[in-house]
């Protein structure tokens, strides 16, 4: 693979698939923009404002303008794919603000803009429009920034592109330093991938199946680089995953000199009780240099791709890294890690190409969009993967579909992992609850593709059956493959919970698959949402996406629940046969396939006159 060409060719072909995707989004109907999930019309709203002006950024405005600090929505069916932190477009009329999604739960869907975009967000505070409001997905292009900035360093730098292309065409040959000491709570299997990372010269590869430890590895590998004196860029597709390696790494190192994040407030969340990590919006190199805010011999900085190479943003102006700690790397493109890759020295990859991939573009013949970035390391370069082999989450009853699905039986659960054979009490639903950790829970109600009514009251009588049994709603994760069925859940589960919960869903996890990769709970619960997945034959490589199940049943510590209507198995090849897609995902069909015939199955009816 040409690196350099291939790479400019994927940016040019990414860009120009973002544009026209935006492009013909905008040019549809406006019910099937709305069914597509990229439009919510028709919208009362409400605006608060700023008493002043808001930042050095804005001017004093006349008579009655002012300001908008935050816009509350009123939708009584939100069906969009809009999720919290994502960037809209609020209209009405000649009124067009660009606003970030503050807030997306039962009670509220609160839009505020951004210090940037605060300067243009005013109105006639008195008399703006209440009704009639439009909310629509904006294009950005700042990956397109990020990858050009990117390619202009491989093209002015000859070593680094040599050394890039080298890693990426399989022709890096490490050599290892002889370091032996292992650590003693650290298995063998762990061990042995600590000892490759922080030995080798030029690269490592770590691959760590559901709950098999890998972000205590990874840890403990940073701790290391960081006493040698390294300086180390721990990175990922999410600031989630982020936040979750600098945790475990804040617990080993103890030193917030040594240990920081950059991101706004926003992304920080499950850092920001962390007193051992110094959390920073920016730190350019030359902030950083002898100040004694910050170890000078030693330190791990946790961030996107974003920060390290888009110039717009100075987050780390200046830097380059001794190492670069890639984890979750199965949902990174390989245009991604070569951004990540440029402006560090030794690359550490992390992550499993058995769980989800990256979203990238399709049939454009160019190689960096062939696989994600793990998924190719993995096929060239199989003699180096160091494979996390036990399980410290799921028990031997769970980790058996996973294990002959996607692992070769290779997975072994640990001595501390427990079955739960306790008898509970239910009020709806104890032949679900009861017994087996794993159970495929099928029904015969149709509802609409992407939303279940039918299963989301039913995932309320679950959670209502082991809340009855003292199980609190923090043990409790619940799914689905698409964003509407979140929301019909939520307002489901919300009837039976005790009103003196407040922000149940603050605690109790109600969110999409993607979203939940990297968490476990006790008790999981997957509702697939799709009455008639076959008949359309429209996004199947999304529904039956092995590796989205893999994730899915891969997350409960305690007991699994995978809830479908029975037509997502009812595959019968001779009817599918002459349909082009069939071929390309048949391989994906016969998961699904063989996932059912593994799980233990219960068929269940509506349970009449039933009463919150």
């Amino acid at each position: 693979m040409n690196v350099l060409a291939e790479f400019q060719a994927a940016i040019e072909i990414e860009n120009a698939k973002n544009l026209q995707d935006y492009e013909e989004q905008k040019r549809l109907p406006l019910n099937e923009r709305v069914m597509k999930g990229i439009t919510m019309p028709n919208l009362r709203i409400e605006m608060s404002f700023y008493d002043g002006i808001p930042n050095q950024w804005c001017y004093p405005l006349p008579d009655s303008e002012r300001y908008i600090s935050s816009v509350r929505i009123f939708c009584e069916n939100n069906i969009s794919k809009f999720k919290e932190g994502s960037s809209v477009i609020l209209s009405n009329g000649s009124h067009r603000f660009e606003m970030d999604i503050e807030e997306d739960s039962t009670d509220n869907f609160i839009l505020r803009p951004n210090d940037f975009n605060v300067k243009h967000s005013y109105i006639d505070s008195h008399n703006y429009p209440k009704t009639n409001w439009e909310i629509n997905a904006i294009n950005t292009d700042i990956s397109t920034k990020l990858l050009k900035y990117a390619a202009d360093i491989l093209k002015s730098n000859d070593t680094t592109l040599r050394k890039i292309s080298n890693f990426l065409n399989g022709e890096a040959i490490n050599t290892f330093k002889g370091y032996s000491q292992t650590i003693n709570y650290l298995n063998s299997s762990q061990n042995v991938a600590y000892l490759k990372a922080i030995n080798a010269s030029d690269f490592c590869i770590i691959q760590g199946p559901p709950g098999t430890g890998k972000t205590e590895t990874i840890g403990n590998i940073v701790k290391y680089l960081v006493d040698c004196g390294l300086s180390v860029f721990v990175t990922a597709p999410t600031h989630t995953a982020i936040n979750n390696c600098l945790n475990a790494i804040a617990s080993k190192v103890t030193d917030n000199t040594k240990v920081i994040k950059i991101g706004e407030k926003a992304n920080n969340k499950e850092v920001l009780q962390n007193g051992y990590i110094t959390k920073k919006s920016r730190l350019p190199y030359s902030s950083f240099k002898n100040n004694t805010s910050y170890n000078q011999r030693g330190i791990a900085i946790g961030s996107t791709a974003y920060s390290l190479c888009w110039p717009g943003s100075r987050k780390l102006d200046g830097w380059t890294f001794d190492v670069c700690i890639v984890d979750e790397a199965s949902q990174l493109s390989i245009p991604l890690s070569i951004a990540a890759m440029c402006r560090t020295g030794k690359y550490i990859f992390v992550g499993d190409h058995k769980q989800l991939d990256p979203i990238i573009p399709k049939g454009s013949n160019n190689e960096m969009f062939a696989e994600s970035v793990f998924s190719r390391l993995a096929r060239i370069y199989p003699k180096e993967i160091s494979l996390l082999n036990v399980s410290y989450r799921m028990n031997e009853s769970l980790i058996k579909i996973p294990n002959t699905l996607f692992y070769q039986n290779m997975l072994h659960a640990d001595n501390s992992t427990k079955v739960d054979d306790s008898q509970y009490q239910c009020r709806y639903r104890s032949e679900i609850i009861n017994n087996e950790s794993h159970k495929l829970i099928l029904h015969r109600t149709f509802d609409a593709q992407g939303r279940s009514p039918y299963e989301a009251r039913l995932v309320a009588e679950i959670v209502s059956d082991l809340m009855q049994n003292g199980i609190k709603i923090e043990e409790i994760g619940i799914m689905s493959p698409y964003r509407a069925q979140v929301r019909e859940i939520k307002k489901e589960v919300k009837k039976i919970l005790p009103r003196a919960i407040e922000k149940p869903f603050d605690s109790l996890f109600v969110d999409t698959v993607d979203s939940m990769q990297g968490q476990e709970r006790n008790y999981v619960i997957y509702s697939l949402a799709n009455s008639h997945p076959l008949e359309s034959m429209r996004r199947l490589d999304f529904f039956y996406s092995p590796n989205r199940l893999n994730v899915a049943i891969t997350r409960a510590i305690k007991k699994c629940f995978v809830i479908a209507n029975y037509k997502v198995f009812d595959i019968i090849e001779d009817e599918l046969s002459a349909h082009e897609e069939y071929h390309e995902i048949k391989s994906s069909l016969d998961i699904f396939k063989q996932y059912y015939e593994l799980s233990k199955k219960i068929e269940i009816t509506p349970v009449e006159n039933e009463e919150w």
